[in-house]
């Protein structure tokens, strides 16, 4: 009699799986992984392409504009982002066949080199090499711990047959047990589960400017990056133009400067680094820029450049904003979102 009030409730079904049945309002993703299904992703909130997936049959409801994500090509064959639809009627969903995405392997945490109160760079030695495209991440999750998988980048470049040591900058999450565990003297030695690699974000062929905007941890993937374009055949990818901004709250967070010193000499092309501090005290010593990161982008010629973000939400949206305004189109612009997750 009163039929009119039920939820409705969908089948989901991904690639040659069962069928399973979605909760009220939930998206693909959350369905797929509660349910066990193998699919990729990272952020969950819309922000890294990981969960992009082919919608075969049936109709979604889109949680946000994925234009900023998926490229034209993706938006004609009806990719969409897994995090971000909730089923409209039944669906059939199809993963992209991505072998760099089906590579597992073990590590053992060989080195913490501490960067700054907050953040070190976790060295991973693999019992398999692992194949990634410099910006990319992989899952790591604890062999002898029930802690939640977290995603992280890949702080440097990959060599061409697969990199038997890795690395990643890991910043210490309030409440984070998985950031935290790995920066204790705990972790030193012990092994973990690697799956990648993962995500969108990597340098595209072009002969455009550069403007990369990293914070916090995000500086990982920029510095892989850049590390990669340096081996480029005939280091045509080197000679682009680059504006690097980096921001912190102040001094103590500022890291591997000598090491962008290291990759700015090396450019082949004009490298202009930029560290800008939002909270530093008017009383310090530091003589650079003050506020926040992305102020600067508007006293730069970016008009006809590619834009490369990394870091909280914030600091992304306003990156884009800016960028748009300032004539980039959206097209140009790739990122991936550092959400914090403290469980």
């Amino acid at each position: 009699m009163f039929r009119f009030f039920e939820k409705k409730q969908f089948q989901l079904t991904v690639d040659n799986n069962l069928p399973i049945q979605l909760e009220h309002k939930e998206t693909i993703l959350n369905g797929a992984v509660r349910s066990d299904i193998a699919f990729p992703y990272s952020c969950k909130v819309g922000g890294c392409a990981a969960c992009k997936c082919k919608l075969v049959s049936g109709k979604v409801k889109e949680l946000t504009d994925s234009s900023y994500l998926l490229s034209k090509e993706d938006l004609s064959q009806n990719f969409i982002l897994g995090c971000q639809s909730i089923p409209k009627s039944d669906v059939v969903i199809e993963l992209p066949n991505n072998p760099l995405q089906q590579q597992e392997c073990i590590g053992t945490i060989v080195e913490q080199k501490v960067l700054t109160h907050d953040i070190s760079e976790i060295v991973v030695r693999l019992d398999v090499a692992m194949t990634y495209v410099p910006g990319q991440y992989a899952n790591v999750s604890v062999i002898d711990k029930s802690y939640p998988a977290r995603s992280y980048s890949f702080a440097h470049t990959c060599n061409a047959d697969g990199s038997s040591s890795i690395a990643f900058f890991v910043r210490a999450v309030p409440s984070g047990k998985m950031s935290n565990w790995l920066l204790s003297s705990e972790a030193l030695g012990k092994k973990i589960n690697i799956k990648g690699s993962f995500g969108e974000f990597y340098l595209r062929e072009s002969e455009r400017a550069m403007v990369c905007i990293a914070g916090g941890s995000g500086l990982a993937p920029i510095i892989a990056i850049l590390e990669n374009a340096l081996e480029s055949p005939g280091l045509k990818q080197a000679k682009r133009e680059v504006l690097l901004l980096v921001g912190g709250r102040t001094q103590k967070d500022l890291y591997y400067t000598d090491q962008i010193e290291s990759i700015r000499s090396s450019w082949a092309g004009k490298f202009t680094f930029l560290p800008v501090l939002s909270e530093e005290p008017a009383d310090s010593n530091w003589k650079g820029l003050r506020g926040f990161v992305t102020d600067f982008i508007e006293g730069a010629e970016v008009r006809g450049s590619e834009g490369y973000f990394c870091g909280p939400p914030p600091m992304i949206e306003a990156a884009i904003e800016k960028m748009v305004v300032s004539g980039v189109p959206k097209d140009n612009l790739f990122f991936d979102i550092f959400s914090d997750q403290s469980k």
